[in-house]
């Protein structure tokens, strides 16, 4: 699926804040759930994210 998000507007739909949704990006790249950059997010763990 591609939408065009930025950190801010996936935050909004969150309800948190930009700061704290990199964060947790990141935690999410550590467990080996996700990958991202500047253009996409892969989400390599699905049934993780449940």
């Amino acid at each position: 699926m591609r939408l065009n998000l930025t950190h801010q507007d996936i935050a909004n739909l969150a309800v948190t804040t930009r700061q704290t949704l990199t964060s947790i990006f990141n935690e999410l790249v550590q467990n080996g759930i996700i990958n991202y950059n500047r253009r996409k997010i892969l989400i390599r763990k699905q049934e993780e994210l449940l």
